[in-house]
C-alpha cells in the first residue's frame, strides 16, 4: 500500500513553508478557537481565540510557547501539502491536520471545521483525496464527528467518540 509522504513530514512548528511558496499570510484559523489549545495557560477554544491573536497574526509569533504553536503544523501549510490553494483554513473553512494517529497501520487524517464549515465541496476534496491516497478521516459537519473509511473504522471511531474517548 502506499501513503502519501505527509507521514514523513515530522513537524513543521507552523513555520513559513519556503518550499512550496505557501504563507500563513492572515489566516489565523488555528489561533481562532477551532483547535481547543493551551497557550501560557490560557484556554483557547471555540468563542474563546488565543489573547495573543490580532485576528491577523500573532502578536507574540518570535516568542510563542513550543507547545501547541511551535508544534502545530497545518496541512495546508506544509511544504509537501496536496491541499489546493483554495483549501488554506480560512477560506475553506477547514483546518486539516495529517496523520493524527494511525487505525490498523492506515494514517487518520482530522478535518477541524473553522466557523461553520466545511462546505460540501471541501468535504468531498478531503474524503476523495483519502480514498485515493488509502488514507482514512474524522471530521465534524456541524456539531456531529463522522468517519470515512472501511465500516470497521467507521463503526469503532463511533463507539469511541459515543465513549467520550480522546481521538488524537
Amino acid at each position: 500500500m502506499e501513503l502519501f509522504p505527509l507521514t514523513s513530514i515530522g513537524s513543521i512548528v507552523g513555520t513559513e513553508a519556503a518550499a512550496s511558496g505557501r504563507r500563513c499570510g492572515e489566516c489565523t484559523a488555528c489561533c481562532d478557537g477551532w483547535l481547543k489549545i493551551n497557550v501560557y495557560g490560557v484556554e483557547v477554544y471555540p468563542g474563546h481565540p488565543c489573547p495573543h491573536s490580532s485576528g491577523h497574526h500573532c502578536l507574540i509569533y518570535e516568542r510563542r510557547p513550543l507547545d501547541p504553536c511551535r508544534r502545530f503544523f497545518c496541512g495546508w501549510l506544509v511544504p509537501t501539502s496536496p491541499l489546493p490553494d483554495w483549501l488554506r483554513p480560512d477560506k475553506a473553512k477547514v483546518i486539516f491536520l495529517p496523520a493524527q494517529f494511525n487505525w490498523n497501520g492506515q494514517p487518520v487524517d482530522v478535518a477541524v471545521p473553522v466557523g461553520d464549515g466545511p462546505d460540501d465541496k471541501t468535504t468531498q476534496w478531503l474524503k476523495n483525496f483519502a480514498s485515493e491516497h488509502k488514507r482514512l478521516l474524522v471530521y465534524r459537519l456541524d456539531q456531529e464527528w463522522f468517519a470515512f473509511g472501511p465500516p470497521a473504522f467507521q463503526a469503532e471511531m463511533q463507539q469511541r467518540m459515543a465513549r467520550g474517548e480522546k481521538l488524537w
